[in-house]
């Protein structure tokens, strides 16, 4: 009988208790899920969109023959030919080119920031390196034109617009956002491996770029194939310096006809065709240069992944293969391939320590090209910034321009015009952007298993998403809102799109900031019984309020920035917002590019870089006070709410006080009265009326309905 139950205990399962949600804690949790799951479908509706748009060219033309053919004629249905060979070329050419300039910039300039500046030199000099990543691409494009175009002009160029210029304009397009990853990943390199190679002997140099630059090399190259993805998304950037011919390179004019060859990317390819297609067989070419893009995407996304996991995976290789020499302990062991005599080895070792010389010019060659690739970047961004504080200066003498962009005529919009449009995009996008982005954040970091396969593909899926080309977003969002829905070219319509552009950055932030509070403050306030809604609303969301709010402002920052999506959903005519969100109209950014591409009758070049101007303070203001703005704006909420509650005490305590004293004064008087009803000085004569009254009432009212019969005496 005892073992029977001994067996039955050991048998025993204890149930896990559950607690019990209530009505809100259901509906929230329901919310979050729906939110998360309507950004999961808006992805794969994306993804899917493009697949099914880009099937009709697949079918007329084939895969392969639209991926390798070299002549791109667009024309009616039936009458183009499209194949995008040599367009994917000159992609490459230009990849090739801004990366063998980029990649040393990149590697000698993080290097010298991470292992050669004082801490505080550091943050001086990787500020002015955000200060250049702060600039818009339609900046970008514009000083590329005025400024690096008439230098190579100088060497040559028959025009301001070729591949030179583009390669150069990219190059420092896309060093800012390598240098600050490469600069993270060599800061995460052990600090003993630097005191342990020093300490050996081994020079400053060596030990910087043998020891330091290998020990991240996994996630430099990370960085360079972000760099890649910048270089192939880049859109109004390339249509306004490479000239947009598909007629391939020059090769009859030697090397510098071949450098200085108008060409056309992929990504500007779509940018300057899509409003203006032949058909649907030319639209169908688009949407499939935009299966591409993201295609390439895709794969840079893999490669990535891949790259971040290479410590592990030759850690989990090194691990395996010390088991397998333990197991297999007598096996014969093999005679090395070179063997050195005493003599031999220290000759050798005394001649490379006595080189002294070799070491010095080494040295001195890694330091001067470390140097030299600062102050290239350094130099650059002042004279890029520089270049449109000045003319953007000159641009105030004629006031004008902020209200007639043609002011020698004096019609149309102004820059206030492209500015208020340029809020209003923003007030929209957010509007969208906010609720979905933290539901899927706060799904991803409260709700959501880490492990879980789902959760992985999500994360990567917003990964994919981040470092999609703009002008992808910007074609989905022209046939679905504009073409599919029939909404017409609108701050609504470009609101949407840019919603769907700045959610993975939104998610990604916000993620942040909630994983930014200790998972002690969620043990404390279950201890306190708060239930999971309760722990979210007033412990979790209050202490992550200035990471979300810095999102915030940083996807505002992008949002002023961003210019291809835009420019395929807003409209191309600078004029006041007059109607809200169904104005059309353009951006600070897309009114540059349309007036560098159209031009305008006035002071043109002035206005231009006026609105350049302005959209640079913007930009790189919000990008430098966003922490600030926050903390700022979350201590005035506190400071608000202390206030409140200290005046709600006040006003309680006066109000009791005051009740305290109309107390007596109210009871007496309640006395007095009933004394004299007791005593008849106060007559009832009220409820005696109303009944009197009320009998009347009811008299007239049968008299009435007797009239209405026809049945009332006429005596």
């Amino acid at each position: 009988m005892f073992l029977n139950k001994k067996s039955e205990d050991n048998g025993f399962k204890p149930k896990i208790f559950k607690p019990k949600q209530n009505f809100n804690a259901k509906f929230f949790k329901s919310l979050i899920y729906t939110l998360t799951f309507t950004v999961l479908v808006i992805l794969f509706i994306l993804v899917l969109f493009v697949i099914l748009k880009s099937l009709h060219v697949f079918e007329e033309q084939g895969f392969w023959s639209f991926i390798t053919g070299t002549n791109w004629k667009p024309g009616k249905d039936g009458e183009g030919q499209y194949g995008i060979g040599l367009i994917i070329i000159m992609t490459i050419v230009l990849l090739t080119i801004s990366m063998l300039f980029a990649i040393p910039l990149t590697i000698f300039s993080t290097l010298f920031i991470s292992e050669y500046l004082s801490v505080g030199m550091q943050k001086k000099v990787l500020t002015v390196i955000k200060l250049l990543a702060s600039v818009p691409s339609v900046v970008f494009g514009l000083f590329a034109r005025d400024q690096i175009g008439a230098l190579f002009q100088l060497m040559g160029a028959p025009n301001n617009d070729n591949l030179m210029v583009a390669s150069m304009t990219m190059t420092f397009m896309a060093a800012p956002t390598m240098i600050s990853l490469s600069y993270n990943a060599v800061q995460s390199v052990p600090e003993g491996y630097r005191l342990g190679s020093l300490g050996l002997g081994i020079s400053k140099e060596q030990t910087t770029f043998k020891i330091i630059r290998k020990s991240a090399s996994a996630k430099i190259i990370s960085a360079i194939i972000l760099g890649m993805a910048r270089v192939i998304g880049e859109t109004m950037a390339i249509m306004m310096i490479a000239g947009n011919s598909t007629g391939g390179f020059i090769t009859n004019s030697g090397i510098s006809g071949f450098l200085f060859s108008s060409i056309r990317t992929l990504a500007a390819t779509i940018g300057l065709e899509m409003t203006e297609n032949s058909g649907s067989t030319h639209q169908s070419a688009l949407y499939a240069i935009g299966l591409i893009l993201f295609l390439l995407v895709f794969i840079i996304n893999i490669v990535i992944l891949f790259m971040s996991n290479v410590d592990n995976i030759k850690y989990s290789r090194r691990i395996k293969r010390e088991e397998k020499l333990n197991s297999n302990s007598s096996r014969k062991i093999k005679t090395p391939k070179y063997v050195y005599d005493k003599k031999m080895l220290g000759m050798m070792v005394h001649n490379r320590t006595e080189n002294k010389f070799f070491k010095k010019t080494y040295s001195a060659v890694m330091l001067f090209l470390m140097w030299i690739s600062t102050a290239i970047i350094i130099s650059f961004t002042f004279w890029i910034l520089g270049d449109v504080i000045i003319k953007g200066l000159m641009g105030l003498s004629d006031p004008i321009a902020f209200i007639h962009m043609d002011t020698e005529n004096r019609t149309g919009g102004g820059i206030f015009a492209a500015l208020f449009t340029t809020i209003l995009l923003v007030v929209c996008t957010l509007i969208f952007a906010i609720p979905f982005a933290l539901g899927a954040a706060i799904y991803l970091n409260e709700y959501a298993r880490q492990s879980s396969v789902l959760t992985k593909s999500f994360r990567f899926a917003i990964n994919l998403l981040a470092s999609t080309p703009s002008i992808v977003f910007g074609i989905f969002g022209l046939s679905i809102f504009i073409v599919l829905l029939g909404l017409p070219f609108s701050i609504l319509a470009a609101g949407l799109t840019m919603t769907v552009v700045v959610l993975p950055m939104l998610i990604s932030n916000f993620e942040d900031a909630l994983q930014q509070v200790p998972h002690q403050y969620r043990e404390a306030g279950s201890a306190l019984g708060l239930t999971k809604i309760q722990t979210l609303f007033k412990i979790i969301l209050p202490n992550a309020m200035e990471g979300i709010i810095t999102g915030i402002i940083l996807a505002m920052a992008k949002i002023i920035g961003e210019s291809a999506p835009i420019y395929l959903t807003l409209g191309t005519d600078i004029q006041m917002p007059t109607q809200g969100f169904l104005s059309q109209g353009t951006t600070l950014t897309t009114g540059i590019y349309m007036m560098v591409a159209e031009g305008i009758p006035g002071h043109g070049q002035g206005t231009i870089y006026l609105m350049a101007l302005i959209t640079i303070i913007l930009i790189i203001g919000l990008n430098f006070t966003s922490g600030r703005l926050s903390s700022l704006l979350v201590q005035k909420s506190k400071d608000l709410k202390a206030k409140s509650k200290i005046k709600r005490k006040e006003f309680n305590v006066k109000t009791k006080a005051k009740i305290k004293k109309m107390k007596p004064s109210l009871k007496f008087k309640w006395m007095k009265l009933q004394s004299k009803f007791r005593k008849g000085e106060i007559k009832i004569t009220f409820f005696k009326e109303m009944a009197s009254k009320n009998k009347l009432w009811v008299k007239r009212k049968k008299e009435y309905r007797k009239l209405k019969k026809g049945v009332i005496d006429h005596e």
